[in-house]
């Protein structure tokens, strides 16, 4: 892999890619035991739930954290030191990206605190904190992709990153939003099978 290099932008691009591709398995899981089968208990009674529910959860968590460490810090660094983002505060997609983020962290602590502190909890909320949880990481997702890829196109509003070297380019970014879905869906696809043949 000589040669290869990558920015900080692309990998964090990656990270929250990888989260929701992770947050898409939890929603499929979830999804099967609360609305298909109506019994969220499944989630604690079925073995192989409740591993890839919890694992593919932990997954997500560690992922958005690792992320959320990285903007934070950039954006302290901004604040104090200038450039991004106050040179981009008139960007429309680095304002619909930057500001609801703030929003996504409250929903997805408040999850993971419930999840680890209050257990009990989770089980009454779940009918909309579970989907609360997983479009806060699908526009997480769908606005860091336009934002970063916008910042690589030479004309762009300013071209801060050079084009992608691990992430699909930029003629593909359509596919390369939808791919984690679609990666999750089938993983998810997989295990509700798996699952589901053990309940009959």
């Amino acid at each position: 892999m000589a040669g290869l290099t990558y920015t900080p932008a692309e990998f964090n691009t990656i990270i929250t890619m990888l989260g929701c591709l992770c947050a898409t398995v939890q929603a499929a899981t979830g999804a099967y035991a609360g609305y298909k089968k109506k019994k969220i208990s499944l989630l604690k009674t079925n073995d192989i739930l409740f591993r890839s529910h919890r694992a593919f959860g932990g997954f997500a968590t560690t992922l958005y954290f690792l992320g959320l460490f990285a903007g934070i810090t950039g954006f302290i660094t901004a604040i104090f030191f200038g450039g991004p983002p106050f040179f981009e505060i008139s960007d429309l997609s680095f304002n619909f990206h930057v500001w609801p983020s703030f929003a996504i962290a409250v929903i997805i602590i408040w999850k993971t605190y419930i999840s680890y502190f209050r257990k009990p909890h989770i089980y009454k909320l779940w009918k909309w904190l579970g989907a609360a949880t997983f479009i806060a990481w699908s526009f997480n997702w769908i606005t860091s992709a336009f934002s970063y890829y916008l910042r690589t196109i030479p004309s762009g509003p300013p071209q801060t990153h050079p084009p992608p070297t691990f992430l699909l380019p930029i003629e593909l970014m359509w596919l390369q939003i939808i791919l984690p879905f679609m990666i999750g869906a089938l993983l998810g696809f997989i295990i509700v099978r798996k699952a589901d043949k053990k309940e009959r």
